[in-house]
């Protein structure tokens, strides 16, 4: 008979907490506000403490960090929300290695299944910008070049036994009387990325160094800093093309 109850009861608990999440549609919807970013290398989660093998040495990321904008799921605007890491137009993702880190979108509104498309980089009205007036995540110095050159979008910084390695990407052929005056019209190169994807609901988003590494051979030699007339910075440049590194996980 106790064991008869015992059931019973467990079932209307069950019962009861299904009719709860259906009455509150916010806890029903909250994950699909949110996606996650996970760093990878060939396919599998990296860490800063990681070792990775790359042309027969070991290397450690020293510092990854991104500047995304723009976001569109079937070509309609989607707001973020406002946090110490998001403003609604844009997201700063990515970690120092030092435990400054962030791994997650979160948008105003549940996503829909749909095409997902975002920006590598920042738009021109806010790229160049007083990093010590700007308001966060557009405050972080270590993520600026100059008033003429504007943000870095991309630092990737990697260490080896031997030499590091990093890739800076930014806008370049900016124009202004000086390095520390904003350019009034657009920088010849912008160096922003499209990216769109196909999304479904509670994916992760996946961004795989070993695509944007792809034919990098590392060494002093090939660091950029966005210069367009490198070699490396080219095939950098081309490996950011269209998805690039970026990978949503199988839907769940």
């Amino acid at each position: 008979m106790n064991i008869a109850r015992t059931a019973f009861l467990s079932l209307t608990l069950a019962v009861a907490s299904s009719l709860l999440l259906a009455c509150n549609p916010k806890e029903q919807n909250k994950a699909l506000n949110v996606i996650e970013i996970t760093p990878a290398w060939q396919q599998k989660p990296m860490a800063c403490n990681d070792a990775i093998t790359i042309q027969n040495q070991q290397w450690q990321l020293q510092y990854l960090r991104f500047y995304l904008s723009d976001f569109k799921l079937n070509q309609q605007p989607k707001l973020l929300t406002t946090t110490s890491w998001q403003q609604p137009g844009l997201a700063l993702l990515g970690t120092d290695c030092h435990g400054n880190d962030n791994w997650q979108l979160t948008f105003a509104e549940p996503l829909a299944p749909g095409q997902l498309s975002f920006t590598l980089g920042l738009p021109f009205v806010v790229n160049h910008q007083n990093p010590l007036k700007a308001s966060s995540p557009l405050n972080f110095s270590e993520m600026f070049w100059s008033w003429q050159l504007g943000y870095k979008f991309l630092r990737l910084d990697m260490q080896s036994s031997h030499f590091g390695w990093a890739f800076h990407l930014g806008s370049t052929g900016c124009q202004s009387a000086s390095v520390l005056r904003p350019p009034a019209l657009p920088c010849r190169a912008a160096n922003t990325f499209a990216v769109t994807l196909d999304y479904q609901p509670n994916q992760k988003l996946q961004f795989n160094l070993a695509a944007l590494l792809s034919e990098i051979v590392l060494s002093p030699q090939s660091s950029c800093m966005s210069d367009s007339l490198q070699t490396d910075c080219q095939q950098l440049f081309d490996n950011l093309t269209m998805a690039g590194p970026w990978q949503l996980s199988p839907a769940p």
